[in-house]
């Protein structure tokens, strides 16, 4: 903790010192860690601030284009394989006869 409040930190900085890097400064300058208090991490994108795949994966995919029919196929009571064809066949990934005689 000394070293920090000694700013010998400052002595590994090398080259030139950017604006950003500064405004960063300005705004930790006035942080004062606490000894024994563990690092909180929290994960902004989803509401538990909890990581999970599915809150990154819904990050990634924020503002791509939806498919519209998506529940009307996977929720519905049809059993697995008539959703799976309805699904290849809204892709247009249903391979009739005629593209495979192709």
């Amino acid at each position: 903790m000394a070293t920090l409040e000694e700013e010998k930190w400052l002595d590994d900085i090398q080259g030139e010192i950017s604006v950003e890097y500064l405004e960063l400064w300005d705004l930790l300058e006035g942080v004062v860690l606490q000894e024994g208090v563990p690092d909180r991490h929290i994960w902004r994108l989803s509401s538990s601030g909890e990581y999970t795949a599915k809150s990154a994966c819904d990050a990634l995919f924020e503002g791509a284009i939806s498919f519209s029919p998506y529940e009307r196929i996977w929720k519905s009571w049809a059993p697995p394989k008539c959703r799976f064809f309805m699904w290849l066949v809204a892709h247009n990934r249903c391979w009739t006869a005629d593209k495979l005689a192709q």
